[in-house]
């Protein structure tokens, strides 16, 4: 019987494991920690799973991560580029339309000024937005909206929009003002960000990485600290038998292929769970109905991920790019060598293009690498095909989580019944 069994050793299961004070036992699927926040390793170009960068106005998490990384860490200015009518205009969009057609500006502009009018005209007695794509209509007008806001937001969530909604928002969009989207559609973007300086907008507009390994640095950094804890990898959850309170796990480097695993039965007093709700839904035994159903119905959106080493130092300065027009596959590109210099071999760089995909976007991965280097060719972002010297896919099936109408009560009773069970769920898929 131990106290706390934590469920995934992603960055939350491993900041668990390093808070808890009493005994743990640590279990993670893959041959590493890190979850999602992890990295690979393909002949000396180090890449992401999906672009991971640390930003937070959390004064305790920042200090840890210093705490944990010491002198192995990168500190960057965001240098973010939306790539839209074969021009480069700096993130965020609606504040930086300067060197887009005119007709294109002016439907921006004149889109903001008629919602903002709107907006003030009803004085906060106008009809509530009822989804997320009339939300973006009243908040930024016809413009924005159509030349970059609906068609990023379908590429990126794969998902109706207007069965999306709007509360998850917060800090991550830039809500607009007028004074400076006129003055952004004016004023070239170029000299790059300074601190303090204009289209400095949203929580990462400066970010920390790893300046050596990757993402997994981060990650690893946590393994010293974890005295108490028994860290199992290579370890899959087969079963939790809530009545028992025990969990059944089989593990074993290097027989995944045999299929001849050891098992190993764990007794608990709680549960801390990083795992998404589906699947750790599907390995509890006795779950009433209500509850794998609500499990079952959850919304995501899974993401492929295609990585590759390019034969060229420094092939941009930019750190990412925003693609939302529907010809290029890929809705963004995450420039992991400008991250950090030592995750390419001397003279290479590397990126990272992600595509969302989904019941509502199907796309198959086969081909799917030859698309993507065909799309920056196209958008000379390369110059020949033979610069690729690596290239690598991922597929990650819970990419995003999707707010869709229902997705609160849902998750509602979901957490009621672990809670009930002694299991806490945390981070983005557990507390979904």
């Amino acid at each position: 019987m131990n106290n706390t069994v934590i469920l995934g050793a992603g960055p939350a299961g491993l900041s668990a494991a390093y808070h808890l004070k009493g005994k743990s036992i640590l279990i993670e699927k893959e041959d590493r920690v890190g979850g999602l926040a992890r990295s690979m390793e393909i002949d000396d170009f180090i890449f992401d799973y999906a672009g991971h960068i640390f930003f937070t106005q959390d004064r305790y998490a920042s200090k840890l991560f210093k705490k944990l990384l010491k002198d192995n860490i990168n500190f960057k200015n965001r240098d973010a580029w939306v790539y839209s009518k074969n021009i480069y205009t700096r993130y965020p969009f609606q504040a930086n339309t300067y060197g887009l057609p005119k007709d294109v500006i002016m439907d921006c502009i004149i889109g903001l000024i008629d919602a903002t009018l709107r907006q003030a005209q009803d004085n906060g007695n106008g009809r509530v937005p009822r989804h997320f794509e009339e939300w973006m209509d009243a908040t930024f007008g016809d413009g924005i909206v159509r030349h970059f806001m609906k068609p990023y937001n379908q590429k990126v969530w794969a998902f109706p929009l207007n069965r999306m909604t709007y509360e998850w928002i917060s800090d991550r969009v830039m809500m607009p003002d007028i004074n400076e989207v006129i003055e952004g559609a004016l004023i070239p973007p170029h000299p790059p960000l300074i601190k303090g300086g204009r289209g400095e907008f949203g929580p990462n507009s400066t970010f920390a990485y790893p300046l050596k390994g990757g993402s997994q640095a981060f990650a690893d950094s946590f393994i010293p600290h974890l005295k108490r804890t028994e860290v199992l990898l290579d370890s899959e959850v087969v079963s939790i038998d809530l009545r028992e309170k025990v969990i059944t796990v089989k593990s074993g480097v290097g027989s995944w292929e045999s299929g001849v695993r050891n098992k190993r039965e764990i007794g608990y007093e709680k549960v801390i769970s990083s795992l998404p709700l589906p699947e750790l839904i599907s390995l509890c035994n006795k779950v009433p109905k209500n509850v794998k159903k609500a499990a079952e119905e959850l919304e995501f959106t899974s993401v492929y991920c295609v990585n590759l080493g390019i034969n060229h130092p420094e092939i941009t300065e930019k750190t990412w790019i925003y693609y939302p027009e529907k010809d290029i596959a890929f809705q963004r590109l995450f420039v992991q060598s400008n991250a950090s210099p030592y995750v390419v071999p001397k003279g290479k760089s590397s990126i990272t293009a992600e595509i969302s995909y989904s019941k509502f976007k199907k796309i198959g991965n086969e081909g799917l690498i030859e698309r993507v280097i065909d799309d920056l060719l196209k958008i000379k972002f390369i110059q020949k095909a033979s610069d690729i010297v690596v290239s690598d896919l991922l597929d990650i099936k819970y990419g995003y989580i999707i707010f869709e109408r229902e997705r609160q009560r849902k998750v509602d009773i979901i957490h009621k019944f672990l809670r009930e069970n002694n299991i806490i769920t945390v981070f983005r898929f557990g507390e979904w």
